[in-house]
Parts: structure tokens; C-alpha cells; sequence
């Protein structure tokens, strides 16, 4: 049932997107929302057409090269590694946790999450579209499993809960798009190889909370090494910079506009996740975490513990 959990509250969140941008279309346009949907996505499609034939061929020749070079880099790695006292002490720590039959039985599980990533992806893209041109049915489909009295007030906060990941997703799209070009620009010019490529798996990685920024840091420090020691550094610099300016400006600049979601809150998302529905929990923490607040705080915190008729837990002092 949690990969039914992780595939539903993944259409949620890609329809969520679709949404927002239809409802922007009808204002714009007067037409109706369904028809905006409708126009999104197959501008969605046509736009992913366009860079692909764009860019497409640099980015999958740079992403060939960049699966051709890491083992290289990886071994000068190991190699400047070992030179040091440190590196060996953590290098033999390693080893000593991995063995040979264990890595060959990784790659076997690793080739089956990747196919059943794949069409799990496409499952969330067809039910992003169902949720999106229908979203009324699907919203009034759930309140009618609640008593009557409730329905209205739960029907509110559903849909300001829907409100705030919309925000939220606005702004994590434009933190993506935002360190994709800093993290390519920036590899570009201390002199690191593919930087295209390791800018577009920054912008993807970044969606993932936590962990995206120091998963995609990995490939560019190791390629730098490919090209000296000092090439590592800069690149070290550059995702430091980068990460210092995401995590201290950007995201508050788009939190104030979007939706607060504290660090701890965030970094305890993303464990639960985890631990509860692996990498998939891990990879939609955050937008669960923000549809999970508003609800305990409108339906819990207000409705419960703040409602005005509640007896107060100090009785008045008269005069």
C-alpha cells in the first residue's frame, strides 16, 4: 500500500503543478479550467520537445561522457586519497563495509528500482492529468466520507492546503532552475568538464530535500579531480557558494512568499519518509510535510485547541 500512497500523492503534486498554471491560463484567457489543463499540458510536452531538440543531444552526449569519466575520476580520487593518513583510514573503512558479492547484487537492484521507477513515473504523469481535469469530483468524492457537519470546514482547509503546495512547488521550481544555471556557470568557469550536464542534475537533484544538494555535488568534485587537485577545490568552492546562497537566501526569499516550512520540520520529513516508504518518501517529504501542517494547523491547532468556545484553562480573576 505505500507504493499506491507514493504514486497517488505523486499525481497530487504534478497535478497541483498543472493546476496552477491552468488557473493562470484562465485568467488570462477566460477559457474554462478543464480546456486550460488541456492547453498546459500539451504545451508542457511540446515545450520538453523543444529543449530536447535544443539541447537534447549535448546534454545526453555530456551524460554519456559523464558515465564514461566518473570511474576514471573515481579512481584518481581514490588514488589522492590514499596518500593521506585520513583518506586511508576512510577508504579502508569503506572496503571493510562492501564486498564484492555485495556490490554485484546491488547492481541487479539497482537495474529493477530503475524500471520500476520508470513506470512509476508514468503512472504519476497519466493520474497528474485525471486529478487535474477533474479535480471538484475527486475533492467532493472524499468529503462525502466525512459526516455531513464536517464537510464544509474540511473542504476549506483541503483547499488551502492545495493553495500552499502550489505555492511551495512554484518556488521549488524556481530554486531548481535557479541552481541548475549557478552550479553550470559556475563548473564552467573554474574549468570543470560537462558542466551542462552537471548543471541539469543539480536543477533535478534539488528536488530532493537534504540529501539533492549533497548527492549532486559528488560527480562534478570527482571529475574536478580528473583534471588536478586544485580543479577539485574550485569546484568544492562552487557548490559551497552555491549551497550558502540557496540555504541563506533563496529559499527565505521564496519561503516568505510561499509557505514556511521550519528546517527541523524538513529534516524530520525527510527521515520519516524515509524510513516509512524509502527513496520515493524521501523524494516527496517535503511537499507531504507542507500539505501535513496545514492540515494540523487549521484542523487540530484552530478547530481543537483554539476554538472560541473552549473553556479557558485559567479561570478570570475579578476585581
Amino acid at each position: 500500500m505505500s507504493d499506491v500512497f507514493v504514486i497517488a500523492f505523486g499525481g497530487i503534486v504534478l497535478a497541483a503543478m498543472i493546476r496552477s498554471l491552468a488557473q493562470l491560463l484562465a485568467r488570462k484567457t477566460g477559457l474554462r479550467e478543464r480546456w486550460c489543463v488541456l492547453i498546459v499540458v500539451l504545451l508542457c510536452i511540446v515545450a520538453a520537445g523543444g529543449v530536447g531538440w535544443l539541447f537534447g543531444q549535448q546534454v545526453t552526449k555530456q551524460a554519456a561522457e559523464l558515465r564514461e569519466q566518473l570511474p576514471a575520476a573515481f579512481h584518481k580520487a581514490v588514488a589522492a586519497l590514499k596518500r593521506t593518513q585520513i583518506g586511508q583510514t576512510a577508504l579502508t573503512s569503506v572496503q571493510s563495509g562492501a564486498g564484492k558479492e555485495k556490490a554485484i547484487a546491488n547492481v541487479g537492484v539497482a537495474a529493477t528500482a530503475l524500471l520500476g521507477g520508470t513506470l512509476d513515473l508514468i503512472l504519476i504523469l497519466f493520474l497528474s492529468v485525471y486529478f487535474a481535469l477533474d479535480v471538484r469530483m475527486y475533492r467532493n468524492g472524499a468529503l462525502r466520507l466525512l459526516p455531513p457537519a464536517h464537510r464544509a470546514r474540511v473542504g476549506l482547509v483541503l483547499d488551502d492546503a492545495g493553495l500552499a503546495l502550489q505555492k511551495w512547488l512554484v518556488g521549488q521550481a524556481i530554486a531548481m532552475v535557479t541552481v541548475g544555471v549557478l552550479v553550470g556557470v559556475g563548473l564552467a568557469l573554474v574549468g570543470v568538464p560537462l558542466a551542462l550536464a552537471l548543471g541539469v542534475l543539480a536543477a533535478l537533484l534539488e528536488f530532493v530535500p537534504v540529501l539533492g544538494p549533497i548527492l549532486f555535488a559528488i560527480p562534478g568534485i570527482l571529475l574536478a579531480f580528473g583534471k588536478g587537485p586544485e580543479t577539485a577545490l574550485y569546484a568544492f568552492l562552487v557548490y559551497l557558494v552555491v549551497q550558502q546562497f540557496e540555504g541563506n537566501v533563496l529559499i527565505p526569499l521564496i519561503q516568505r512568499w510561499a509557505v514556511e516550512l521550519p528546517p527541523v520540520v524538513g529534516l524530520l520529513a525527510v527521515v520519516a519518509g524515509g524510513l516509512l516508504l524509502g527513496v520515493p518518501g524521501v523524494i516527496f517529504a517535503t511537499p507531504l510535510a507542507v500539505v501535513i501542517m496545514c492540515l494540523v494547523k487549521h484542523l487540530y491547532v484552530e478547530d481543537a485547541l483554539e476554538m472560541p468556545d473552549a473553556p479557558e484553562s485559567t479561570p478570570k480573576v475579578h476585581p
